[in-house]
């Protein structure tokens, strides 16, 4: 009941706020966090019965990326405003669908859109490991992808790119240690492996690192205060560059379940994440029609990842 309240108010608050493309409220088509805890993102929408997953928000507000993991294939999906300011429904992203394409992320600027893909670098068509290639705004679109090449490219898998003001790029490495390189005279330098304040035995991943780089989110899991089978934790930047203590985010986020892929708004005012728990709104009913079945199938409470959000303030706070 608690719920299905504050999925009410939701829809009321959201229909009292102004769209303009100058405020981030233009983005949650329908659903905008308002509770202590964290709460799911445009549920039978973006959060639907599919494995939904590692959402990226446009500075702009004009576009929204995320990945669809339907075994075997990984997919970015887009979803666009049109000339008069109207979202469109969900499309395959120009640059993805061939290949399997994963966890899109902003340059802070939006000029760029970062992802993963195991796509070929050469015109072979034989797939490759993973790398982090990104499309650059053009005036009439998304550009053709480019591989980022070495030194942060390797022969083996590189995942989950986040990148700084300062063009700093941090990702995960094949080994599941979260890496960082910075950028200097127009070249990325060989990565740095964060310190064990961050990066343990047991392996961490999905780190979204914020645009001055004072804060990271990242998931871990095998720590004493782990919840379940993986949780995002936070840590923050001290003064002479190293990081504090991984905190666990708690239980307005974390859950029993898996949390994941984590992002921010571009204002930074909200994170937000995947988690394949369940609300326990699943329609326990008795089927009487192979519709019922395949509606039920198709909820987005039906097990499988949703992307949730939350307000920074209760993180931080």
């Amino acid at each position: 009941m608690k719920i299905i309240i504050n999925l009410l108010l939701i829809c009321i608050l959201f229909a009292s706020c102004k769209t303009d493309n100058t405020k981030i409220v233009d983005f949650y088509i329908g659903a905008l966090n308002i509770a202590d805890s964290a709460m799911i993102y445009c549920p039978n929408l973006i959060s639907s019965g599919l494995n939904d997953r590692d959402l990226a928000l446009s500075p702009d507000s004009s576009e929204i990326f995320y990945c669809i993991l339907e075994e075997p294939h990984f997919t970015i999906v887009q979803i666009k405003k049109d000339k008069n300011g109207k979202w469109g429904k969900p499309q395959i992203a120009p640059f993805s669908g061939k290949f399997d394409d994963c966890e899109p992320m902003f340059s802070p600027d939006g000029k760029r859109l970062y992802f993963c893909s195991n796509r070929p670098v050469d015109n072979s068509g034989k797939e490759k490991d993973y790398d982090i290639w990104y499309v650059e705004k053009t005036a009439t679109g998304w550009g053709n992808p480019v591989n980022i090449g070495a030194p942060i490219n390797t022969k083996n898998n590189e995942f989950y790119p986040s990148v700084t003001n300062n063009q700093t790029l941090y990702f995960t490495s094949a080994s599941m240690k979260i890496m960082k390189s910075r950028f200097q005279d127009g070249k990325y330098l060989e990565p740095e492996l964060l310190s064990d304040s961050i990066n343990t035995k047991v392996g961490e991943y999905n780190a979204v690192v914020a645009p001055d780089e004072s804060f990271l989110i990242y998931t871990s899991h095998g720590w004493p205060d782990d919840k379940g089978q993986g949780d995002l934790y936070i840590s923050f930047s001290k003064l002479d560059g190293t990081w504090t203590k991984a905190k666990n985010l708690g239980n307005g986020v974390n859950s029993q379940f898996t949390e994941m892929s984590p992002s921010l708004s571009p204002d930074g005012k909200y994170l937000f994440f995947a988690s394949n728990r369940s609300l326990n709104l699943n329609d326990r009913s008795p089927n009487h029609s192979f519709d019922e079945i395949q509606k039920k199938a198709l909820h987005f409470d039906n097990g499988r990842f949703n992307i949730f959000c939350i307000d920074m303030k209760t993180i931080l706070k």
